[in-house]
């Protein structure tokens, strides 16, 4: 190629024309040009292969493979183990699946619920501090801040500000550090426990329960130091943390403070604290934190080991605050005995139950919602057999329904197939008991059915008819075969087939009794 044929045409443009004319006068490089060059890639199995090949010559026109001659080797990815390998290269695969936790709650038997499909009106609630959003202040700054203010406001607006901004124990830590140091600023921290509550929420988020348990025990135990109160919703919150830890030692602590100092626990603090047993249908709580022995669990509830010679009004398990005359301590006490499996426990609490006033003498439920009405008798007689069905002495539980006026056809599907699976113990027999005898029969079978990958096609004779594959065979034995296999889920306790309590059952809980109905 000539230098005029490599010339570029002229420009109209003013500027072009001066700047190809700037460029026309450059000097003459001295250095020589580099040769034309060929670049091969291609894939190996494990690497690539990087190649510079030479002018080309005649022997590499005709053989295009030449090309590729004096290669060298530039990048190898070799792994020897294939499981890391696959995950490197398949990255994504592994963000999708970074929180397991998700998939097995997205894989239970009763996921969580939808949200509802009508429209939802957001009300008016108390407006969010607006340093809750805010960046947390630096330590030195803060520190030099408290040091500086010398009334009381400006130091709790500066304590509660900075525990509304933490977001891990550590963070807290400091603002007790800073608050203890001087006695009038571990009294102000004393009265904000409201904000240390809310920033000890906030670490789950970060750290596991047992963590947010440590750092209550260390707030606690300083604020005791000092000779300063503790206020009830604290301890309160340490021993619900406790039963999320299931820790028996942190229990038989804060259940003993709360006896010494004579608080008392409240039915609301009863139920919750029941509630972190994690007792539920869903078991979620059994995802993050595992499950309760059953012997620490029995300590907790009827008596610790090492407190049995107490006398009865010096007692401090769970057991010694229940106020038997309130359904809304009862009924989350009767579940988690049942919990338990301590059959002779309920037993127990159904021979006091036969004897109270809200049975003797039952009341009429003030239900908000519409329904059918219900007493105090027939809400307490139905929760006791299924709790005791649940708790697995299906014995006394056919003799509790014999004992009450409750129809076998209104038991829930769980509790009726546990009895079915004891008929020997019936002591009724009528039709609903048969009919619903022959629909476990066809439960059952349709399980077994499903589990053998096999479906059964009626014939045109009623009663007649064959079964048909729809899986392959050998899928299906292995999919019997696996270790984790179940005929039924077994998330949470107890299994339901609707994904969360009804509502109408909470409202039933909840309801309490008409004073003028007896």
């Amino acid at each position: 190629m000539t230098s005029r044929e490599a010339r570029r045409s002229p420009s109209v443009c003013l500027f072009c024309q001066a700047r190809q004319a700037a460029l026309g006068r450059r000097r003459t490089s001295t250095i020589s040009k580099r040769k034309l060059q060929t670049v091969a890639l291609r894939p190996e199995d494990d690497g690539f292969l990087f190649s510079k090949a030479q002018e080309q010559t005649d022997v590499e026109k005709e053989s295009p493979a030449a090309a590729v001659k004096e290669a060298m080797r530039q990048w190898k990815l070799y792994n020897p183990i294939d499981e890391l390998r696959e995950a490197a290269l398949g990255f994504d695969a592994l963000w999708k699946r970074r929180d397991l936790r998700l998939e097995v709650l997205r894989n239970l038997s009763n996921p969580w619920p939808e949200k509802p499909p009508h429209v939802h009106h957001p009300s008016r609630g108390p407006p969010q501090p607006p340093e809750a959003q805010a960046a947390l202040i630096p330590h030195e700054v803060f520190r030099q801040r408290v040091k500086e203010a010398t009334t009381e406001k400006p130091v709790r607006q500066l304590l509660r500000g900075q525990l509304l901004r933490a977001q891990w124990p550590k963070e807290i830590y400091r603002v007790v550090a800073v608050a203890m140091m001087n006695k009038d600023t571990a009294r102000y921290l004393s009265t904000l426990y409201e904000p240390l509550m809310r920033a000890l929420y906030r670490c789950r988020d970060n750290v596991s329960d047992p963590e947010v348990l440590k750092a209550l025990n260390i707030i606690i135990t300083r604020l005791k130091y000092a000779d300063l109160k503790v206020e009830p919703p604290m301890l309160f919150m340490a021993l619900k943390f406790a039963a999320r830890s299931r820790s028996l030692p942190a229990m038989k602590k804060y259940l003993k403070v709360i006896r010494d100092t004579g608080l008392g626990i409240t039915s609301n603090v009863f139920r919750s604290v029941i509630a972190k047993f994690s007792i539920g249908h869903r078991g979620l709580g059994e995802i993050r934190n595992g499950r309760w022995r059953r012997q620490d669990l029995f300590q907790v509830l009827t008596g610790f080991e090492d407190a049995k010679d107490l006398p009865k009004d010096q007692q401090y398990h769970l057991g010694a605050f229940l106020v038997r005359e309130d359904w809304q301590y009862l009924h989350g006490w009767v579940a988690v005995l049942a919990r338990c499996k301590a059959s002779d426990t309920v037993w127990q609490e159904w021979l006091l139950w036969k004897e109270s006033d809200s049975r003797k003498s039952p009341r009429q439920l003030e239900l908000r919602s519409g329904g059918v009405l219900m007493t105090s008798k027939a809400r307490g007689d139905y929760w006791f057999v299924e709790q005791m069905t649940y708790s697995g002495d299906i014995e006394r539980a056919w003799q509790m329904l014999k004992e009450t006026d409750i129809s076998f056809r209104t038991l829930k599907n769980q509790v009726k197939d546990k009895l079915l699976e004891h008929i020997e113990y019936a002591t009724i027999w009528d039709d609903s008991v048969r009919e619903a005898m022959v629909d476990k029969y066809a439960r059952d079978l349709a399980k077994i059915e499903e589990a053998l990958g096999v479906k059964w096609i009626p014939g045109e004779v009623a009663g007649e008819g064959q079964h048909e594959l729809y899986m392959d065979q050998e899928e299906a034995l292995d999919k019997l075969g696996e270790d984790g296999w179940r005929l039924d889920e077994d998330y949470g306790y107890p299994w339901e087939t609707s994904p969360i309590v009804p509502e109408t059952e909470r409202a039933l809980h909840d309801a309490a009794e008409c004073p003028t109905s007896r």
